[in-house]
């Protein structure tokens, strides 16, 4: 099928533009029906990108579901292993489990740490000014070192390592 523009100087051709006449009416129809079919074949194109990036998209929604489901699981058999090892290792030839333990920053209410974190001299220790967004790192630092901050607490964790 020729291009699009070799079309329409073909369809420009088959007219007088001094008088207007059209030079040949039979020519000026198929031309005109290549057109119509040129830009419904472009049209038909674009349907199908799009059917194909809805199912590309509903692939992508099924493999985000899937890999939260996988996600899941994991959580709940590390959580197993960490009930049934009861704090012992288990070393094997082809894995290694082991409990580690570990603090974050639970932060029980957020707008009055924000406030707080605020009325500092220097609230940046503490805060991200992008959203104010609160530096839990530097927080749990002054945690340890037996600060008083309103609104957060050290809290105990666990976590599984398999290798």
């Amino acid at each position: 099928m020729r291009a699009l523009y070799e079309i329409n100087r073909d369809i420009l051709d088959c007219v007088d533009f001094e008088t207007g006449e059209i030079l040949d009416v039979e020519k000026l129809d198929a031309l005109q029906m290549e057109r119509e079919a040129k830009l419904e074949g472009v049209a038909l194109w674009v349907k199908d990108l799009k059917a194909e990036a809805e199912a590309v998209k509903e692939e992508a929604d099924k493999l985000t579901a899937r890999k939260k489901a996988l996600d899941n699981k994991i959580d709940g058999l590390k959580n197993w292993l960490l009930f049934a090892l009861k704090g012992e290792k288990l070393s094997t030839p082809r894995c290694k489990v082991y409990q580690t333990h570990s603090q974050r920053v639970a932060v029980e209410d957020e707008e009055k740490l924000i406030l707080w974190c605020q009325t500092l001299e220097e609230p940046e220790q503490f805060l991200r000014y992008r959203a104010p967004e609160l530096k839990k790192d530097e927080i749990k630092k002054a945690l340890k070192m037996d600060y008083m901050i309103p609104g957060a607490a050290l809290e105990e964790t666990e976590s599984v390592v398999i290798k």
